[in-house]
Order: C-alpha cells, then sequence, then structure tokens
C-alpha cells in the first residue's frame, strides 16, 4: 500500500440550512469522501441567489493506493 498526496479543487454547495458553527466537520467530511484532508482553504464564497453559497475549496489530502 502507497500513500500519495493529492492537490484538488472542488466546489461544493453550502446550504442555508447549514449553520456557520456546523461549517467545518461538513467540510472536512466532504474532503475525508477523497482521502484524509492535509491541509485545506476556502479561497472564494459566492453567492447562489436561493439563500445558499458556493464555496471554493482548495485541499491537499492523503489518498492510499491498495
Amino acid at each position: 500500500m502507497s500513500l500519495n498526496l493529492c492537490v484538488m479543487q472542488l466546489e461544493l454547495v453550502w446550504s442555508a440550512q447549514l449553520p456557520l458553527h456546523q461549517l467545518r466537520p461538513w467540510l472536512r467530511e466532504q474532503l475525508a469522501a477523497h482521502g484524509e484532508p492535509l491541509r485545506w482553504a476556502i479561497t472564494a464564497v459566492e453567492s447562489t441567489g436561493d439563500q445558499s453559497r458556493k464555496l471554493k475549496i482548495e485541499a491537499v489530502v492523503v489518498s492510499s493506493e491498495t
């Protein structure tokens, strides 16, 4: 088994129903689908007009190849 660093950019929709204090755990959960988050940052936030927002995320995750 080998470990790889993957650099990625994601666009995620932050629902109006998700309060700010739950944003970090939700983002970590979304990133975990791609591997173990090592570093990540929100690089942009855009309003979508329907009370939700689009987040642009840049991340480095550790993924394993078997």
